[in-house]
């Protein structure tokens, strides 16, 4: 079955100038270097560990220090060195580095979070998340896209939008941190903000209260969107390193702006994924309707008479049909298959 690539949702949206595929031991970590529009320059590193679990990370590419420094962070660094090599003369002959010539970005958050829907692709959106998260009282902010098994429930694709230190997420990654993640295990549950203050960590030695603090994660306020799906999810990690009461105080005070901040980027990642479905699948609109009734658990019947046709047709013409675009083995897969790719809701 050939289904929906979430992990590369926005290829459509974004161009790869430089990219490269190696495997380490049981893993495979490919680096790419993508251009956005104005002299803007994304680097993604993507790791697929056995299993099938992919983590990619997305960082603004904003100067040949930022591209020396997420490198010098990545534990499998020795082994990719010529990967990285390759990839900054590349970067620096597609003229890397001359958008900090840019003027800064104008008006204020709410401004900045109209533009949101504008970009069309990563590093376009990463200027832009990091000045509305500074604008807001943090000095860090991961985004995470994140995508569960539908059966374990177990998170399966991670996707991050980085504006930390590269150090601490690529040791959160090496460590596999993120399988005892109390704050990604309490955005799994709940949509409202939370200090990670008041999460029970059952021990003061815990990674989130030393290593994280040690790398400028000293306050921390996470920021959980639902997407409706059951399947997909984000969490907006929005961080800084004042003294506890200040630097929880402002944090907790901008916690709305920046849900909503977490908001806006989902619709847009959600954007893109339908563009991208619409692109492969081209679904009518009729079948699209079709969809939507077999996912509010309409049936054949149900069908046939909002289609003004018999039931026999239905099974014998309209749900083949579909399933043959989608490239499903039957329309429940299909009608799943539209709603965690946007298609419908």
């Amino acid at each position: 079955m050939v289904a929906l690539a979430t992990g590369n949702a926005i290829d459509e949206r974004r161009e790869i100038v430089y990219e490269a595929t190696n495997r380490i031991g049981r893993d495979e970590v490919a680096l790419r270097l993508c251009r956005g529009g104005d002299g803007l320059f994304a680097l993604e590193r993507q790791l697929v560990r056995t299993g099938g679990i992919t983590l990619t990370q997305v960082f603004p590419a904003d100067a040949e220090r930022a591209l020396h420094d997420f490198a010098s962070a990545d534990p499998y660094g020795d082994s990719l060195q010529g990967s990285y090599l390759a990839l900054r003369q590349r970067y620096l002959s597609e003229g890397g580095g001359r958008a900090a010539q840019r003027p800064g970005l104008a008006g204020n958050f709410l401004d900045q979070l109209g533009e949101i829907e504008h970009c069309r692709n990563e590093a376009e959106l990463l200027p832009i998340a990091q000045a509305v998260t500074r604008a807001l009282g943090a000095e860090q902010y991961i985004f995470s896209w994140l995508v569960l098994d539908e059966k374990s429930s177990d998170v399966i694709e991670h996707r991050y939008l980085v504006g930390c230190d590269p150090a601490w997420l690529n040791k959160y990654i090496d460590h596999v941190w993120y399988m005892n993640d109390p704050l990604l295990e309490y955005a799994k549950r709940n949509a409202t903000p939370l200090l990670s203050s008041r999460l029970d960590l059952y021990n003061d030695a815990h990674w989130l209260a030393t290593e994280a603090a040690a790398h400028g994660f000293r306050n921390n306020l996470v920021c959980p969107v639902h997407s409706g799906t059951g399947s997909v999810f984000v969490m907006l990690q929005a961080s800084n390193a004042e003294r506890t009461e200040a630097g929880e105080g402002v944090l907790w005070r901008n916690r709305r702006p920046l849900r909503l901040l977490a908001c806006e980027l989902l619709d847009w990642r959600l954007a893109g994924l339908r563009q991208q479905a619409t692109s492969q699948f081209g679904l009518s609109e009729q079948e699209l309707k079709v969809l939507r009734m077999v996912h509010d658990g309409g049936t054949a019947a149900n069908v046939a008479e909002a289609l003004g046709v018999s039931v026999k047709t239905v099974y014998g013409v309209v749900y083949p049909r579909i399933n043959n675009k989608m490239d499903t083995p039957n329309i429940n897969k299909a009608a799943a298959m539209a709603v965690s790719s946007g298609l419908i809701k």
